[in-house]
């Protein structure tokens, strides 16, 4: 009986510590955030979107049966307050009529274009541009999965800095000057991520965003909660140490030359992004290297993008983030407690291991401990509640703070009946969806293990609401 009471006060610590950290790194974002808006003044943008010295950025969206969504998403990218941008749009071999879309909505004409094939992909079958929009070009190729159509469109790039977004995102009129800021003061800034939230509540009028709402539905609204926590706060802490391994395939800039540095996105990453952000930060924080490098992340870049509200969609969306972090870390365990790597190898690697790879199987172990010592009476079912009540509170704690944090900034809710229901959500998280999220995350782990590699059910997109006549 006392080996089930010593692995469960383990258990406790492991919590506790996690909890611990996570608030740590929401407190050091909001620090660096404070600091990032007392340096920043709105003349320094006029500047930067009215200099003909900007460096000029290439927008990459990759697209594979995106038919419902993607001219919304072309039409936003297309519209951005930037001097100089071109949209490079790929079509991965979709079965849909995404192509036809495309090329009625903008009125695509084939074209004869190249260019240096630095990375290898699948066949490109054509390309495309529009009489109407010079900036616009949409590259029809065989499919390879998300990362080899960014490869793809990387080739035909024309500019030096890459902007990756993916094909249901809607973007914040000013988020290219925002996400291009840090590479005009910092010539050391390699790339540089924004803030991803959902875009399920959005309303949208050609592509511009006229209304910013939450999602309708609970599971909506926990994901709200939770991208707050983890992708406006905890990541800008972990950015500060050179520890954020996953740069959201939704919003990441990134220099051109550093991208085909590190070999590209891998077609066969479970997903793409955090793996591409591992092996990125292999190379630019080896300390062999003489050239000193700077990630970045700007809070007032904004993506918006969808959020499964269908449980089977969550599930599986889920299963493959599990399945795919634990790839990535595997594939590049060389780097874990590697002093050659500075921070992200003594901190960076060993946290997301121990608190993200590893949280579903610790939680899921002090669940199954509670049930065996509640059935061995070796506990009471007031202990047993004294720590759900604790794992309950500090989760609650966390989010509550990440929130409120949110509520001083421009990404406020719009109504107190937007607050409340956020507030709602977070005390409603540890009733059932967090047990179901564990779930699917113990699903996801189990068959990585068995070898499951694919990506999973497809998004359902939603067209965007539109702001009525």
């Amino acid at each position: 009986m006392s080996i089930l009471h010593t692995l469960l006060w383990l258990i406790l610590i492991y919590f506790v510590a996690l909890h611990a950290l996570y608030l740590l790194l929401v407190l050091v974002g909001a620090v660096q955030i404070r600091k990032y808006y007392r340096g920043i003044t709105f003349a320094e943008f006029r500047q930067i979107a009215r200099s003909p010295l900007t460096m000029p950025v290439s927008v990459i969206i990759p697209a594979h049966n995106e038919a419902p969504i993607i001219v919304n998403t072309v039409q936003n990218t297309l519209k951005l307050n930037y001097p100089q941008h071109e949209v490079l749009v790929v079509n991965d071999g979709s079965s849909d009529d995404t192509l036809d879309v495309l090329i009625k909505a903008f009125h695509l004409r084939r074209v004869d274009k190249h260019g240096p094939q630095h990375l290898l992909t699948q066949e490109i079958r054509a390309v495309y541009e529009s009489p109407e929009h010079a900036n616009l070009v949409v590259v029809d190729k065989e499919n390879g999965r998300r990362a080899d159509a960014i490869n793809a469109a990387v080739t035909l790039s024309t500019y030096p800095l890459l902007c990756i977004i993916d094909a249901d995102c809607v973007l914040d009129e000013d988020a290219l000057l925002h996400l291009a800021r840090p590479f005009l003061r910092d010539m050391r800034v390699s790339s540089v991520a924004g803030i991803v939230r959902p875009s399920n509540g959005l309303t949208v009028e050609n592509g511009e965003i006229v209304h910013c709402g939450l999602p309708e539905t609970l599971l909506g609204l926990n994901q709200e909660v939770e991208y707050a926590r983890s992708f406006q706060w905890a990541r800008t802490g972990l950015c500060r140490l050179n520890s954020m391994l996953c740069i959201s395939g939704a919003l990441m800039m990134i220099k051109k030359s550093l991208f085909e540095a590190v070999g590209g996105s891998s077609s066969s990453a479970i997903t793409d992004d955090i793996d591409f952000t591992i092996r990125m930060h292999q190379h630019l924080f080896d300390r062999r290297r003489k050239e000193p490098a700077k990630l970045a992340f700007v809070p007032d870049a904004i993506c918006y993008t969808e959020v499964p509200e269908k449980f089977g969609l969550y599930a599986s969306q889920r299963n493959r983030w599990q399945r795919g972090t634990l790839q990535a870390l595997l594939r590049n365990w060389r780097m874990i407690l590697n002093p050659r790597y500075g921070l992200t190898g003594l901190f960076g690697m060993p946290f997301f291991i121990i608190f993200e790879a590893l949280a579903s199987i610790v939680e899921t172990c002090a669940w199954v401990l509670m049930v065996v010592m509640l059935a061995l009476g070796a506990a009471t079912i007031w202990e047993v509640l004294v720590m759900l009540y604790l794992a309950y509170i500090l989760n609650a704690f966390l989010s509550l703070t990440a929130v409120l944090l949110s509520e001083a900034t421009r990404l406020r809710a719009t109504s107190w009946r937007d607050l409340r229901r956020l507030l709602l959500s977070i005390f409603l998280d540890n009733l059932g969806f967090h047990q179901f999220h564990l779930i699917a995350r113990i699903v996801g782990t189990v068959e990585y293990v068995f070898g499951r590699k694919d990506l999973g059910a497809q998004m359902e997109r939603i067209v965007p609401k539109t702001k009525p006549v």
